[in-house]
C-alpha cells in the first residue's frame, strides 16, 4: 500500500530520487529501497518527511480525490505496529468485516427477475472455527429474485457439520448484515476471539444444532461480535 502511494506521489511531484533525497535529507539508498519495495514498512518519521517534501500535508487530497493520509490515521498506524502477530490478526479481521459491512451494497444487484448476489466461500465455520479476515469474495450467484430474501445482503458457504441437520457442510446460506446482535435463539454469523462461526445464540453461549458439538461458552473477557443473521439456505437447482 505504502509503495504504490509513495511512487504515485513522487510521480505527481515529478521528482527524481536524487532530487527527493536532496530536498528531504533521506538518503538516496533508503529511497531506492522504498521505491523498489525492498523496504515495505519505513518508519513513521521517514513517511512524514517524504509526504511533506513531496508537497502534501496531512489530510490533503490526491489528484483523484483520495485522501493521502491524516494525523489520526498516522496515530492508528503507530499503534498497529506495536501489536504482536495475534493483535494484528484480530485488527485485520475486524477491519475486513467492517469494510465489508460498509460496502455491502455492492454485494447484491437486481436486474429484472434475476438477482446477482456475492457468495463468500469458506466464510464461516459450522465446526471448529476459522479466521474471517482471510476470506475473499469468490463467486457471484445468479438467482431468481423471488427466491432471494428481501433483507439478504450476501451469501456464505458453510464449512463443517456442527449445524446439521438444518445446514450441511457445503451449503450456501443467505446472510443479512446487522448492526445490532441477533436475538437469543436466532442463528447468526459470529466472530469469537478472531475466529468465524455460524451458530445459534443462547444465553452465555454459541450453540450448535448437532448434539455432538458442545456449546462454546462466552466469558466476560471474550471478544464476541455478530456479523449477520442467517436467513436460510440458498435453494438448490432442480
Amino acid at each position: 500500500m505504502w509503495l504504490e502511494l509513495f511512487n504515485q506521489m513522487r510521480k505527481n511531484a515529478k521528482m527524481s530520487l536524487d532530487e527527493l533525497s536532496a530536498a528531504s535529507g533521506v538518503p538516496k539508498g533508503t529511497l531506492a529501497k522504498i521505491s523498489s519495495g525492498i523496504t515495505r514498512n519505513p518508519s513513521i518519521e521517514t513517511m512524514l518527511t517524504l509526504v511533506h517534501t513531496l508537497g502534501y500535508r496531512l489530510g490533503d487530497l490526491d489528484e483523484d480525490g483520495t485522501q493521502v493520509v491524516s494525523a489520526r490515521e498516522m496515530e492508528q498506524l503507530k499503534k498497529y505496529r506495536v501489536l504482536d502477530v495475534q493483535g494484528q490478526k484480530l485488527v485485520n479481521t475486524v477491519l475486513q468485516l467492517e469494510y465489508d459491512r460498509m460496502t455491502f451494497v455492492t454485494d447484491r444487484e437486481q436486474k429484472g427477475w434475476v438477482t446477482y448476489i456475492n457468495c463468500y466461500d469458506l466464510a464461516v465455520s459450522a465446526g471448529t472455527g476459522e479466521p474471517l479476515g482471510d476470506t475473499y469474495y469468490t463467486t457471484r450467484l445468479e438467482l431468481p429474485t423471488e427466491r432471494v430474501p428481501e433483507n439478504a445482503h450476501c451469501c456464505v458457504r458453510v464449512n463443517g457439520n456442527s449445524m446439521e441437520p438444518a445446514y450441511k457442510d457445503g451449503d450456501i446460506v443467505f446472510v443479512e448484515r446487522v448492526e445490532e446482535p441477533v436475538r437469543v435463539g436466532e442463528i447468526g454469523i459470529f466472530t469469537f476471539n478472531g475466529e468465524g462461526y455460524m451458530k445459534r445464540l443462547a444465553n452465555g453461549a454459541l450453540v450448535s444444532l448437532n448434539p455432538a458439538y458442545p456449546p462454546i461458552l462466552i466469558h466476560e473477557y471474550d471478544d464476541l461480535r455478530c456479523q449477520g443473521r442467517v436467513l436460510g439456505r440458498v435453494p438448490l437447482e432442480k
